[in-house]
């Protein structure tokens, strides 16, 4: 299984969204199904899996919807993929005793260590807030570039 499947796009999508309403306003997941080009059923079932690990928070009545569940910045990618993925982001890894080090098994294990020690910072390190800044910022650059 890929550890960055379409589950984690569309959440990450859907997060995003809500990150760019106005504190306090609720979006109603046929519209960020809308804006997100998500398909709304797929949508939903994410929104059920967010809820239950208190990513988003749903809201009933007329003005009801989605909003986070916590602050852009307290919501990590790693957070994301563990919910559709393993909890382990990662895989614990073989469950055997330390290889003697310079044996073969000890060279495989360091190459997996020396993979996964970027993809774990990149993933725990990089937050919704930053994400939203950086699209802020693309923003920014293409509406200069275009003179609006």
């Amino acid at each position: 299984m890929p550890l960055y499947s379409w589950k984690v796009d569309y959440a990450l999508r859907t997060l995003l969204d809500l990150c760019q309403r106005p504190e306090g306003q609720s979006a109603q997941s046929r519209d960020i199904a809308a804006r997100q080009d998500i398909p709304e059923a797929y949508l939903t079932q994410l929104l059920v899996r967010l809820r239950q690990r208190g990513l988003v928070r749903s809201v009933r009545g007329a003005a009801g919807g989605y909003h986070l569940g916590r602050s852009p910045s307290q919501i990590t990618v790693g957070d994301v993929v563990r919910i559709f993925h393993d909890e382990d982001l990662l895989g614990p890894g073989p469950d055997v005793p330390a290889p003697e080090e310079g044996s073969v098994a000890w060279v495989v294990r360091d190459l997996r260590a020396r993979l996964e020690a970027p993809v774990r910072t990149i993933l725990e390190g990089t937050t919704l807030a930053d994400l939203e800044e950086r699209r802020r910022h693309l923003d920014e650059a293409q509406s200069l570039a275009l003179g609006i």
